[in-house]
């Protein structure tokens, strides 16, 4: 085989290659190897990296045409930046769950309580829920907008129109920032078929906060989402938000499967109102309703009992 033509890989080989990252088994310098993704499992103009780059470097894939990556292509595992602080993922286990609201009440609430924040939106322009959040807009760098709100919240927003989450840019640098909080802005269909492409599905979080509806669809969904996070249910690293609720019915949570009950054991569900549209018509730069502010600041505290003191890292 000549120098010039791209070793393919499987679908496969491509999961555990990500796998091995996450838990830190990275090539030597010396063997870094860069592949470009599996014909057909994604946009054919993006590539994927499946090593990590070493200090001031990056290897950039080229398909065996020639061609070189799309400036909207990523690898398929990004760090997020030292100085970032823990990264908190949400998610939506069903469509309309409200995660953006849940990730800036969030964010908000970790801004007044001294917590340094960033907001991560990688949700494709078209489909965000953040783009009018910010007070003060600090330009555009590396794919994405940058804008500040309160205090202390920094919230980046993907720039270009995307199509898939392998597409959204790798997160830019920060520091002195104390929390990450990823409002993951896909479903967790696409992130699953995403599947060692996209860094907004793959990267390591501390942890996965769940966004649902009390009833029998949205239960049944966040259910299967739970299934995919089962690993980090057992280790007390995952925590559900019900939004419409005030607490845990037997008629509204019949249809409640066996993982969303362990959940509830483990005093991992939580609840918020679902605020009519004279109340919260859209996320804009003001400050969020108070009626957000007190279980936005139980899940704060469910966070920390994961993550630890989220300002005991500063220097």
């Amino acid at each position: 085989m000549s120098t010039s033509t791209a070793t393919r890989y499987s679908t496969r080989e491509l999961r555990a290659a990500a796998a091995a990252l996450a838990a830190g088994k990275f090539a030597t310098p010396a063997t870094r190897p860069s592949t470009p993704e599996t014909a057909g499992d994604q946009d054919p103009r993006a590539t994927l990296e499946v090593t990590a780059a070493t200090e001031g470097e990056r290897d950039r894939a080229s398909r065996g045409d020639g061609s070189t990556p799309s400036p909207g292509a990523t690898s398929a595992v990004s760090t997020v930046s030292t100085g970032a602080g823990p990264l908190v993922r949400v998610r939506a286990a069903n469509a309309g769950a409200g995660a953006s609201t849940i990730a800036l009440a969030l964010a908000e609430v970790a801004d007044a309580a001294g917590i340094r924040t960033r907001v991560l939106d990688a949700a494709a322009p078209a489909w965000s829920g953040l783009l009018g959040a910010t007070v003060t807009e600090l330009g555009a760098a590396e794919g994405w907008r940058r804008g500040r709100r309160g205090d202390g919240v920094l919230i980046d927003r993907v720039e270009e129109p995307v199509r898939m989450p392998g597409e959204v840019p790798s997160p830019r640098s920060v520091d002195g920032v104390d929390l990450t909080v990823l409002d993951a802005g896909w479903s967790m269909r696409e992130l699953a078929a995403s599947g060692a492409g996209s860094w907004v599905a793959t990267t390591p979080a501390r942890a996965e906060v769940l966004v649902t509806r009390p009833h029998g669809l949205a239960l049944s969904q966040t259910e299967a989402a739970l299934a995919d996070l089962e690993d980090q249910l057992t280790r007390d690293g995952v925590v559900v938000v019900v939004v419409g609720a005030a607490r845990w019915s037997d008629r509204e949570f019949a249809p409640a499967g066996r993982l969303l009950r362990v959940a509830r054991q483990q005093e991992a569900v939580l609840f918020a109102p679902l605020l009519p549209a004279k109340a919260l018509p859209s996320l804009g730069p003001d400050p969020l309703p108070k009626q957000l502010t007190s279980p936005s600041q139980r899940l704060l505290k469910r966070i920390t009992t994961i993550t630890g003191p989220l300002t005991a890292n500063r220097t």
